[in-house]
């Protein structure tokens, strides 16, 4: 390596040590370090990606998290009350005795989605938070009824999330179960 590097300690669950193994035992990196950089870079751009969020924005917000931690569940729900001018519809999913994928379509300020998503980051349990965003536009014609005009701009955003959500709902629900599923 021709650049200066610092070290750092990284306690991991026996169960993910082993799959970064398997990883690196597949031949793609040459070591567990190179692997984790490579992670590290991936993690930081999405959540570069997930940060400093402006204009009115539409997508869903994909949580996989371990129901029996303490006060996890409870606080998903917190959360759907908190946010109600944010959050168009919930998609609950189980998919173990442990495990649980929720779907959070969300439709509002790119700062209020932020705001959600700093909410969910350190729950404990959370196990992954991903942010799928779609472009929706916005009726501006002002002759247009606003109510009508309202309703309209929430149900093409909705209809767009619930795509985007099928389809990473599918994606993570394949990946958990080992099935390779390419969308």
């Amino acid at each position: 390596m021709s650049q200066d590097v610092d070290r750092m300690s990284v306690t991991l669950p026996p169960d993910l040590l082993s799959e970064l193994n398997d990883v690196v035992d597949a031949g793609e990196y040459n070591s567990r370090s190179e692997a984790t950089r490579d992670a590290l870079r991936a993690f930081v751009t999405e959540f570069k990606q997930q940060t400093g969020l402006s204009e009115t924005l539409s997508g869903t917000v994909v949580v996989l998290y371990q129901h029996e931690h303490s006060g996890v569940t409870n606080e998903m729900s917190e959360l759907q009350h908190d946010f109600t001018d944010t959050i168009v519809a919930v998609h609950h999913v189980h998919l173990s005795d442990h495990l649980c994928l929720e779907s959070i379509a969300v439709d509002g300020s790119g700062a209020r989605i932020e705001a959600l998503l700093s909410r969910i980051r350190p729950l404990e349990g959370v196990h992954q938070v991903k942010l799928a965003m779609v472009q929706a536009e916005r009726n501006t014609d002002t002759h247009t009824d606003a109510h009508a005009s309202e309703w309209a701009n929430t149900a093409v955003a909705y209809i767009e999330t619930i795509i985007v959500l099928f389809l990473y709902s599918a994606r993570i629900i394949t990946e958990t179960i080992g099935f390779d599923l390419d969308i």
